[in-house]
């Protein structure tokens, strides 16, 4: 089957190839990414299917084929065979062969999803290809072998016979042909595991099937292939040039400087070359470093790319420059990379048409060209309205240090790393101090700056400290705290602090046997300014048994405080058949020094899920307001009966029953909580929503959008309304945090997720892919922030009627 298609630079389609083919057995079953290695010509790939019928529904097949730039050079679906019933295997395999001409060298991906009640099979004339993904397979008539590089670490292989016809006896060769070892699969269903100590090891091992009616689980295999002529180090190019592909816009004549990322993945020090290729009118350059570039195995250098418009280049006009990265030592190893270069103004300059729907390797650069130079991670105010945010790179562990934006308009950044050495020499780095464990700033009345790590010592602990500079981040302080995990008390809405903000720890002090929960000890700190010193004091014991905190999205607040009064709130552990995590919510008294009697505000679904921790905040007029977290269930809303005072409240009402049609009918799905009030007490939370069956994105299946939903003072809570949608259906997880600046602006930073290797791939770190959103008008308008936003946020403060 041939179609014509002509596709932007990469590929068209051409006649096969008359080169040998590669083989994968068409019995895979369930989803997978098979790596392609191609040079530039002609790729054929010829996919064969076959319905196996054990379930009812259609079984339809969904193929993608994308470049090294991530551009999608084919997609097609081999449709059902016609019997959407339980009426066995279907006698003969569908066949669908496309054919493209390749002007990249690279790793491209083919991605196959959809038809879990079917077996597939690939047939390719790429010189290599491996398979990413649990190699499952389902019919018992073929035979084949599956080929894998053994890991130097300790590892074990798990095989079962998936039905009777995959009872055999498996053995397992080294690479020299040596017998290993043998499965002896004489039941259905039945494991057996075989478990090797960490050793070098050199070349391929093979399990030889029979029948491929098994499962397998190869423990740190990330690839494996049933052709070993077909075998390639695919690693050896991954994250070899970042990121694939890179939108910049200019006018004509304006030049840019762009970054990409060399990263040597060969496993040796070894010297990695780049080369450009420009299309007429646009002239690129290497910058730095020079070529080629020593780099020792996993050490990264930056390229900077220098890229000038023509002056003649006409308004929205595209044009393209190729970047090429080999490597001396390993010829396999090569890597693509492209620069789109639009004429005209970038749309991140105007309020965006949301949602913003993501597509595979089309994030926000690639659709808009965003490309900011402030730090991308979550945002905080001080009370002048200048935000400050967490150094991070593309790992979510370490942070060195805080942005801040200074008087000029600049971004600078004030290092902690020396003031954390002195006090532990042995620091290497902190545990999710990028933003997993959470990377919240806090202000007091004198322009002290507070925030929260966790290290890693070269000894293996990991305390718990508390970060403070009375000048801005030019000098830091570090002060130990008891506990595992930590919040601290930032600014959302109407809670501004003269004092130090409050700290809480959580201690944990039993496991559970619930995966997402432990018993944990809620400690308070009251910390205390002398001039320019810190005490933190002895912490005060809020609760026990408590689920813990959950900061790594949403960023929930967990106190407010006014007059005097701290309003603190947290889940606990409960018995499994509560309706969910019961929700507890007491009062610090700063005159007496004693913590008030907890009140039960409701429950939150799950039960004994850390997920559904709650978030508090406060209106102008000190009214409480608290929502009850949930995972994957609505979320529920209480408020104070009077202000500043949490004895006595509301009864907890959902705040949102929509946006999931399942067979129970149309519900609402959240996880993942945040708080805020604006300045005219509008209440915004922002979250993860399932949405399934309420508008056209990925037809009938489940996927997750970046919801917000809002309630005005007096109001009932909106309808929720998705900002950011998946790139693919099925699992995806948003790593977002909502905050409010001094203004009662909305800021919402966040970066995607998704267990799809078709994805997930293209960073090196789940939290690489990352933006912020700025809202002026209460949430009605969003646009991607870049620097001049954050300058009109200082200057409004500063002189309002500007």
């Amino acid at each position: 089957m041939h179609v014509t298609r002509v596709f932007v630079l990469a590929a068209v389609i051409t006649a096969a190839s008359g080169a040998q083919a590669a083989l994968l057995p068409p019995a895979a079953r369930g989803a997978k990414t098979v790596l392609l290695q191609v040079e530039p010509g002609p790729l054929t790939v010829t996919m064969l299917k076959r319905d196996l019928n054990i379930y009812e529904g259609e079984d339809v097949l969904h193929i993608t084929l994308f470049d090294p730039l991530g551009n999608e050079l084919l997609k097609f679906d081999m449709p059902d065979d016609g019997n959407a019933g339980k009426g066995g295997r279907a006698a003969d395999y569908q066949r669908h062969e496309e054919a493209v001409q390749c002007s990249l060298a690279g790793t491209y991906r083919l991605a196959v999803r959809g038809a879990g009640d079917a077996v597939w099979g690939m047939e390719t004339s790429a010189a290599g290809y491996v398979v990413a993904g649990e190699p499952l397979f389902s019919d018992g008539s073929v035979s084949g072998s599956v080929l894998f590089s053994p890991p130097d670490r300790d590892f074990t292989i798990t095989l079962s016979a998936l039905h009777d016809s995959g009872r055999q006896v498996v053995p397992l060769l080294d690479a020299d042909g040596e017998r290993l070892g043998r499965f002896d699969l004489a039941e259905t269903g039945e494991e057996q595991t075989m478990e090797f100590e960490g050793a070098e090891r050199k070349g391929l091992w093979r399990l030889d099937f029979e029948a491929l009616d098994v499962r397998l689980e190869l423990e740190h295999v990330d690839h494996w292939t049933c052709d070993e002529q077909a075998w390639f180090e695919a690693g050896k190019s991954r994250w070899m040039l970042m990121p694939y592909r890179f939108t910049q816009y200019l006018q004509p004549g304006e030049t840019a400087e762009i970054e990409f990322r060399l990263r040597n993945s060969t496993g040796h020090p070894d010297e990695l070359d780049v080369v450009v290729q420009a299309d007429d009118g646009l002239e690129v350059g290497i910058a730095d470093p020079a070529m080629p570039v020593a780099l020792g195995d996993t050490e990264r250098a930056t390229v900077r790319l220098r890229v000038t418009l023509d002056e003649g280049g006409a308004q929205e006009e595209e044009y393209h420059a190729f970047l090429r990265a080999t490597a001396a030592g390993e010829p396999t190893a090569v890597a693509s990379s492209a620069v789109n270069v639009r004429v005209g103004e970038s749309p991140v300059s105007q309020p965006l048409n949301m949602p913003i729907v993501l597509r595979p390797f089309q994030h926000e650069n690639v659709q808009f060209g965003y490309a900011p130079d402030h730090m991308r991670n979550e945002v905080y105010f001080n009370a002048d309205n200048r935000p400050f945010i967490r150094q991070r790179t593309e790992s979510h562990y370490g942070s060195s240090g805080v942005f801040v934006l200074d008087p000029t308009g600049e971004w600078v950044e004030r290092g902690f790393e020396d003031a954390i050495r002195e006090v532990y020499p042995d620091y290497k780095t902190s545990y999710g101090g990028g933003g997993f464990a959470g990377a919240k700033i806090a202000f007091d009345g004198q322009g002290g700056i507070y925030t929260q790590l966790r290290l890693v010592l070269e000894g293996g602990g990991r305390p718990v400290v508390l970060l403070f500079s009375p000048d801005e981040g030019r000098s830091w302080q570090v002060h130990t705290l008891r506990g595992n995990s930590y919040d601290i008390e930032q600014f959302t809405g109407h809670n501004a602090l003269d004092i130090p903000p409050p700290v809480l720890t959580y201690e944990t002090t039993a496991p559970h046997e619930a995966r997402f929960c432990a018993h944990n000890d809620l400690w308070l700190y009251l910390p205390t300014r002398d001039g320019d010193n810190l005490e933190v004091g002895d912490p005060i014991k809020v609760a026990e048994n408590v689920v813990g905190s959950c900061q790594h999205s949403g960023g929930p607040a967990s106190s407010v405080t006014r007059d005097g009064r701290t309003h603190i709130v947290w889940g606990e552990v409960a018995a499994e058949d509560a309706p969910g995590v019961p929700t507890y919510v007491a009062t610090y008294d700063h005159a007496t020094g004693e913590v008030g009697e907890k009140v039960l505000l409701g429950h939150g679904p799950p039960v004994n899920d850390v997920h559904n921790v709650p978030a508090i905040t406060m209106d102008s007029a000190g009214y409480l307001h608290v929502l009850i977290g949930a995972h994957g269930n609505p979320f529920h809303y209480v408020r104070s009966l009077a202000p500043n005072d949490a004895s006595t409240w509301t009864e907890p009402e959902p705040i949102l029953t929509t946006g999931y049609v399942g067979e129970e009918g149309e519900t609402g799905r959240q996880t993942y909580i945040s708080l805020v009030c604006d300045a005219d007490d509008t209440l915004h939370t922002a979250f993860r929503q399932w949405r399934k069956g309420v508008d056209d994105y990925h037809g009938d299946s489940n996927y997750a959008a970046l919801s917000v939903q809002h309630r005005p003072r007096g109001g009932e809570w909106s309808d929720a309304q998705p900002l950011v949608v998946a790139a693919v259906p099925g699992y995806s997880i948003w790593y977002h945090k909502l905050t409010v600046d001094r203004l009662g602006d909305l800021w919402l930073s966040y970066s995607y997720w998704t267990n799809d290797e078709s994805y997930q791939g293209q960073f090196p770190d789940r939290y690489h892919h990352r933006a912020v959103l700025v809202s002026r008008d209460g949430g009605t308008s969003w646009k991607l922030a870049e620097t001049e936003d954050f300058i009109q946020g200082v200057r409004m403060l500063a002189d309002p009627g500007r």
